[in-house]
């Protein structure tokens, strides 16, 4: 019984620094993408990307929220971030080139928008900095 609890004590231990080991990488190499996904509206929604963390910003809650990565496909290389949210009728894909700076979004499905593609104001995250 002994060795069961201190195992799980192990465990969570672990769970908390890889966690706190993913926050601090994301911080050092995370994004902000302001993206006008859909041009009929002058909503702009904002997103956090990082290696294997996608957040959106929730202006309601005054923080971003869950990561996507958790549920969705990201890929991370060398040169460039992205994401992709899905559901049974469309991606929508976001990706960051850190190269050149540039941010990107562009949908594949059933959008019923105009445009399925276009640039977003993307900047290296500040820590420390709020977004409103």
């Amino acid at each position: 019984m002994r060795s069961t609890s201190l195992a799980a004590a192990l465990a969570a231990a672990l769970a908390a620094f890889a966690s706190q080991a993913l926050a601090a990488a994301a911080v050092g190499d995370a994004w902000i993408l302001r993206c006008q996904v859909d041009s009929a509206t002058t909503g702009v929604r904002t997103f956090r990307i990082a290696p294997k963390l996608l957040q959106e910003w929730s202006p309601s809650d005054h923080g971003f929220g869950p990561n996507l990565c958790l549920s969705f496909a990201c890929k991370v290389d060398r040169d460039r971030l992205e994401g992709a949210v899905s559901s049974a009728s469309l991606i929508l894909t976001l990706s960051v080139d850190r190269k050149t700076g540039q941010g990107s979004w562009r949908t594949v499905g059933a959008s019923g928008m105009k445009q399925t593609s276009g640039t977003c104001q993307a900047e290296r995250e500040k820590p420390g900095v709020k977004l409103d």
